[in-house]
């Protein structure tokens, strides 16, 4: 599986890896592009393939805005009507209290990179 940006088109079998950044999450352009790849996923599940799913590496994030958390529920709304899996990878400490104070950490699943490669 190999992890990509937002807005490239390298795939991995039937899951994408997709870096996000505190910048990229907070703003619509970065969401649109992931819902580009969910169109792809979505377009490979109806050819055969089961189960895509999409990992968001948010390593990098050390902290969230409503903007962002709003831009995640939309993503997770979207892949979720898809038929697509998201997982989110590496979310520091800090962010992982904000999903826990808002009672968001039920909508998403939590993993490691070093856990899906």
């Amino acid at each position: 599986m190999s992890q990509v940006e937002v807005g490239k088109t390298e795939f991995s079998g039937e899951c994408r890896v997709v870096s996000l950044t505190h910048e990229s999450l907070n703003t619509t352009g970065a969401i649109a592009e992931c819902m580009g790849i969910l169109a792809e996923l979505g377009r490979d599940s109806v050819a055969g393939r089961s189960g895509p799913s999409l990992l968001v590496d948010m390593s990098e994030i050390e902290r969230i805005t409503s903007e962002g958390l709003n831009e995640l529920i939309g993503l997770n709304s979207e892949a979720r009507s898809r038929g697509i899996f998201i997982q989110l990878l590496d979310v520091c400490p800090s962010v992982r209290d904000v999903f826990k104070l808002t009672r968001l950490e039920r909508m998403f699943e939590f993993g490691t990179v070093a856990s899906n490669e």
